[in-house]
C-alpha cells in the first residue's frame, strides 16, 4: 500500500503558510515595520505642508492626536498581503514566480500601508471631532489592497478578471475576520472561513441568482445582523454554485456565523465538515489546497455583461463595510442620564462618575457609532492600541499588565454581564446595539475577583439610574 504524498504545489503552500504563521507569532510583541512606516508617513505629511510631530505612541497632526497602533505600523497589512499571495498562487506551477510574488508583497505592503494611514488621517481631519468606526477603518484598509491585487493575481488560462475577483473576495473575507479576533471561538471562525475560501472559484451566474444574493445583503444591512456578513460573502454565486452546494461547504459556512461558533458543540460540527471535505477531495484525487480548474470550468456562457457583473460584485464587497455607516445617518445619539456626572471623551463615549463610586475605579460608556453591535472589550481596546488578555481565574476580567478591565452592556432595558449574553440578545432582527460599559482600575488596588464584584455593584447602580430613561425610550 503506497503512502500518500503531497504534490509540490501543496507542499510549497504549506511551507509558506508555516513561515507566515511563525511571522505572526514573532510580531505579536514587536512591530517590524514601525521603523520604516512612521518616517515615511511623517515625511509625506510634511511634504504636503501638514504640521506633523512624532510623539511616540501618538502622532500630532495639526489639531489631531492620532494613536500609533500595531495596525499603523503595517505588520497586519503585510501579513494579509503575504497570506493572500500564498493563497491565490497556490496552483502556480513555476516555483520562481510563486516566491517572487510572495516576496514582492513586502514593498507593496509598505506602500499600501503608508497610503492607508494618510487616508485615515485625511478622514479624521474631515470628520473631526469624530473617529471612524471600525468598519470604516477596515474598509479603508481594504480599498488600498485593491491596487496591489494585480501583483499577486496568477496568469493562468482563465481571464484576468476572474483572478482579481477571487483575490478581492479573499481580501474582503480577511478584512471581515480582522475585528473578530477577540470574539468567542475566533479561531474556529477563521478556520471555517479558510476552508470555505478554498472551495470558491470564479464562475458565471444567472442575473436572477446574483441579484437575489445582493438583495439578501441589503436585507442583512437593514436588520443590522452583521454576523451574517461572512457567511453571505462565502456564498457569493459568482464564486460558488449554490445549486451544487456541498455538505462540507454548508457546514463551514455555518461555522463562520458567530452565534454558531460560540456554541460548545461547534468544534465537533466543524470537525465533521473538515473530514467530509477531505474525503471528498481524496475521492477525486485532488488536494483541497491546490484545487485545479480546468478550461471552461468558469462555467457556461456569459449571462450578462462583464461590466454589470463586476460592478455588482465590487458593490457587494463594499456593502459589509459601509452599510451600517450609511444606515446610521440621522440616528439619535445616546446620552447618559442627567443624575450622573458625565464627561465626553469622544464622539460617542462618556466618562461616568456616580455617588459612592470608588476613586480608583473608572467607568467609560460607549454608545454605538452605527447600527452594528459593539465589539468585545478586547477588540475595542485593541482598536485603541491596547492588547489585553483574560485573567485565568476570573475570565470576565481582562488585563494588559497594569490595569483590570470588565465589560457590561445596556441593551433594550436590560443589564448584560458579558459579551456572550449580549450577542445572544442582539441576534434578533432590528435589535438596538445598546451601550457598552467598560470599567477600569489599577491592578495593585484590588484582586481581580474583588474588582469584578465591585464592577457588578456599580453596573447595577448605573443601570438603575438609566432605567427610567431606557424604559421611556422603548415605550
Amino acid at each position: 500500500m503506497s503512502t500518500p504524498r503531497l504534490d509540490p504545489q501543496t507542499l510549497r503552500t504549506v511551507i509558506a503558510a508555516v513561515i507566515i504563521a511563525v511571522a505572526v507569532h514573532f510580531t505579536q510583541s514587536k512591530d517590524l515595520l514601525v521603523d520604516f512606516t512612521r518616517p515615511i508617513v511623517m515625511t509625506s505629511l510634511r511634504l504636503i505642508g501638514v504640521d506633523a510631530v512624532d510623539r511616540g505612541e501618538v502622532m500630532a497632526v495639526g489639531s489631531l492626536h492620532v494613536p500609533w497602533t500595531r495596525d499603523c505600523a503595517g505588520i497586519n497589512l503585510l501579513l494579509i498581503l503575504l497570506a493572500l499571495a500564498v493563497w491565490v498562487n497556490r496552483q502556480e506551477r513555476h516555483a520562481g514566480r510563486f516566491w517572487l510574488r510572495v516576496i514582492s508583497m513586502i514593498p507593496a505592503a509598505l506602500a499600501a500601508n503608508v497610503l492607508r494611514v494618510l487616508t485615515l488621517i485625511a478622514y479624521r481631519t474631515l470628520a473631526y471631532p469624530g473617529v471612524e468606526s471600525p468598519q470604516t477603518h477596515y474598509f479603508i484598509g481594504f480599498l488600498w489592497l485593491v491596487p496591489f491585487v494585480a501583483f499577486i493575481t496568477p496568469r493562468d488560462h482563465r481571464s484576468k478578471s476572474s483572478g482579481i475577483m477571487e483575490t478581492l473576495h479573499a481580501a474582503a473575507v480577511v478584512s471581515l475576520l480582522a475585528p473578530m479576533s477577540g470574539t468567542p471561538n475566533a479561531s474556529l471562525i477563521t478556520l471555517a472561513a479558510v476552508i470555505g475560501l478554498s472551495l470558491c472559484r470564479a464562475r458565471e451566474s444567472s442575473r436572477a441568482m446574483l441579484y437575489l444574493w445582493f438583495s439578501c445583503g441589503i436585507a442583512i444591512a437593514i436588520v443590522s445582523m452583521e454576523s451574517f456578513w461572512l457567511p453571505w460573502l462565502l456564498l457569493c454565486p459568482l464564486l460558488v454554485d449554490l445549486r451544487k452546494l456541498r455538505l462540507s461547504q454548508g457546514i463551514c459556512v455555518l461555522c463562520t456565523h458567530s452565534l454558531i461558533a460560540m456554541q460548545p458543540w461547534a468544534w465537533w460540527l466543524a470537525g465533521v465538515g473538515v473530514v467530509v471535505a477531505r474525503l471528498s477531495k481524496a475521492e477525486n484525487g485532488v488536494s483541497w489546497l491546490a484545487k485545479k480548474t480546468q478550461p471552461g470550468e468558469e462555467d457556461q456562457k456569459m449571462i450578462f455583461s462583464p461590466l454589470e457583473r463586476q460592478a455588482t460584485f465590487f458593490a457587494a464587497l463594499a456593502l459589509p463595510f459601509i452599510a451600517s455607516t450609511l444606515l446610521s445617518l440621522g440616528q439619535a445619539a445616546w446620552t447618559p442620564p442627567s443624575n450622573v456626572e458625565a464627561r465626553p471623551i469622544n464622539q460617542s463615549g462618556y466618562e461616568i462618575r456616580m455617588h459612592g463610586q470608588p476613586k480608583h475605579i473608572g467607568l467609560a460608556c460607549y454608545a454605538a457609532a452605527s447600527r452594528d453591535r459593539h465589539h468585545t472589550v478586547k477588540v475595542c481596546l485593541k482598536y485603541r492600541g491596547i492588547e489585553v488578555a483574560s485573567v485565568e481565574d476570573t475570565p470576565l476580567v481582562f488585563t494588559e499588565g497594569r490595569h483590570w478591565f470588565r465589560e457590561f452592556f445596556l441593551q433594550d432595558g436590560q443589564l448584560l454581564p458579558d459579551y456572550a449574553a449580549y450577542v445572544k440578545i442582539t441576534f434578533r432582527p432590528w435589535s438596538d446595539p445598546g451601550v457598552h460599559l467598560i470599567f477600569v482600575s489599577l491592578r495593585e488596588k484590588q484582586s481581580p475577583a474583588e474588582f469584578s464584584a465591585a464592577c457588578e455593584q456599580l453596573a447595577e447602580q448605573f443601570y438603575q439610574r438609566c432605567l427610567p430613561q431606557t424604559t421611556l425610550a422603548h415605550q
